[in-house]
C-alpha cells in the first residue's frame, strides 16, 4: 500500500474537527440535565419524583436504548473479568453519583448544580495526587486555586451567608452535588481507562445496565415507591437518553478524537451553558456571585489547560526523541 501523509493530515484533522463538535453536543446535553431534573424532583411540575426512582428510570432507559447498538461491538464474555469489574464499579459508581446529585438538587438551585458540575475535575486531581503520590507544579497551583474557589468555595459560602450563617436546605444541597463529584472523578477515570479497550456504546450500555439494577434494589430495600407520573415517562426518557446516556457516549468518544484535556476542557462549558439555561428556562436569578464563579472555574480550567497542554507536548517530544534513538541504535 502507497504512503499518502496527505491522506492521514486529511484524516487526523477531520478525526478532530468531528471530536470537538461531538464534545461541544456533550456539554450542551449535560447542562440541560441540571435544567430538566430540578423540577421534577423538586414538586414544580405537579408531583415530586424520589431521585432513587428517577435514577432508576434513567440507568434502565439509557440501557435499553443503547443495547441494540452494541450488536457489532464486543461480544460482553470476551470483555475480561478484569474490565467487567471495572465497568461494575463505573456503574455503582454512577448511579452513587447521580443520586447523591438528585438529593442535592432538590435543595439547591440548577445554577449552583450548573457551577458544582465541574466539581469531578478537581477531585480527577485529588485522587491523582494521594493514588499515585503526583504533586502539581507550581505553575498548576495557581489555576487549580481558582477552580477550588469558583466551584466550591465562593458558592457554597455566599449561600451559608445568605442564610444567616446558618447550614441551611440550600447550603447541604450544595454540599451534596459537590460530594456527587468524587464518585464522578472515579467514573471518568475508569471511563478514560476502558475508552481505548471497549466500545463506547457497550461501555454506556454496561454501566448503564449496572447502574439501574443497583437503583432498583434500593427501591425494594428502602420500600421507595414509584411515585411518577406515567405520562412523564416520554420527557424522561428523553432527558435521560440525551442528558446523560448520549452525553456520556459523545464524551467517551471524543476522549478517543482529541483526548483528555482537551475534551474535558470544552465538556466544562456546559457549567456556563447549565447558568444560561437555568435563568432562560426556570426563570432562576443569575447573581453576580454565579457570574464570579463560573468566570473563575472556567479561566481555571482554561489555564490549567495551557499548563497540561505544554507538559503533554514536552513528554510527547521526549518520547518521539527517545523512539527515534532507541530504533536508530
Amino acid at each position: 500500500m502507497a504512503w499518502d501523509p496527505l491522506g492521514t493530515i486529511s484524516k487526523n484533522k477531520n478525526s478532530f474537527q468531528l471530536g470537538y463538535v461531538l464534545i461541544l453536543i456533550s456539554a450542551v446535553l449535560a447542562s440541560l440535565v441540571h435544567v430538566l431534573a430540578k423540577p421534577l424532583v423538586d414538586n414544580q411540575v405537579g408531583f415530586e419524583i424520589h431521585p432513587v426512582t428517577l435514577a432508576a428510570c434513567i440507568y434502565i432507559i439509557n440501557g435499553a436504548f443503547f443495547t441494540p447498538f452494541t450488536r457489532k461491538s464486543k461480544p460482553i464474555a470476551s470483555l475480561g473479568r478484569r474490565n467487567l469489574v471495572l465497568l461494575a464499579v463505573i456503574g455503582i459508581s454512577e448511579v452513587i453519583a447521580l443520586i447523591t446529585y438528585f438529593f442535592g438538587l432538590k435543595d439547591s438551585t440548577a445554577a449552583n448544580a450548573s457551577i458544582f458540575s465541574n466539581g469531578e475535575i478537581v477531585f480527577s486531581l485529588l485522587i491523582v495526587m494521594v493514588i499515585f503520590k503526583e504533586n502539581l507544579r507550581k505553575k498548576e497551583i495557581g489555576p487549580f486555586v481558582m477552580m477550588l474557589l469558583g466551584m466550591m468555595v465562593l458558592p457554597v459560602a455566599y449561600d451559608f451567608y445568605s442564610h444567616g450563617m446558618v447550614i441551611s436546605e440550600i447550603v447541604i444541597g450544595d454540599i451534596l452535588i459537590i460530594a456527587s463529584g468524587t464518585f464522578y472523578a472515579l467514573d471518568v477515570m475508569l471511563c478514560r481507562y476502558l475508552s481505548d479497550k471497549i466500545d463506547s456504546k457497550r461501555i454506556t450500555q454496561i454501566t448503564s445496565l449496572v447502574s439501574g439494577t443497583i437503583a432498583v434494589a434500593a427501591m425494594i430495600v428502602f420500600h421507595i415507591p414509584f411515585n411518577m407520573d406515567l405520562l412523564s415517562l416520554g420527557p424522561i426518557a428523553l432527558f435521560a437518553i440525551g442528558g446523560t446516556g448520549l452525553a456520556t457516549m459523545l464524551f467517551l468518544v471524543s476522549l478517543r478524537l482529541i483526548g483528555g484535556v482537551r475534551t474535558i476542557l470544552l465538556f466544562s462549558t456546559n457549567s456556563v451553558l447549565g447558568v444560561v439555561f437555568a435563568a432562560l428556562i426556570l426563570s432562576e436569578t443569575i447573581t453576580v456571585m454565579n457570574m464570579i464563579s463560573v468566570a473563575l472555574t472556567f479561566g481555571g480550567i482554561c489555564l490549567l489547560r495551557n499548563r497540561l497542554g505544554g507538559s503533554e507536548r514536552t513528554e510527547n517530544t521526549q518520547k518521539q526523541k527517545s523512539d527515534l534513538v532507541r530504533h536508530s541504535s
